[in-house]
């Protein structure tokens, strides 16, 4: 793990947040991003509190295939 800062989005309760500008731990193997649990409550407090904007941002959506897994499939 390698730690930087940047952004990471989460997903909670179904909504998706973007965090900007945070500190975070990153895999080197897999990308995998992780917070800190003290850095994990100061964002949940955040989110909870509506201390956040929000933003129109486009966001590449992709669907998968209803094909089971070993079977080729046009995408």
């Amino acid at each position: 793990m390698v730690r930087k800062r940047g952004e990471i989005d989460l997903r909670i309760e179904g909504k998706l947040y973007l965090v900007r500008n945070v500190a975070f731990e990153q895999c080197l193997y897999c990308g995998e991003k992780v917070i800190s649990p003290n850095v994990s409550q100061i964002v949940y407090d955040k989110i909870k509190n509506g201390e956040y904007t929000e933003e129109a941002i486009n966001i590449p959506v992709l669907y998968g295939t209803d094909v089971k897994e070993g079977h080729e499939a046009n995408i």
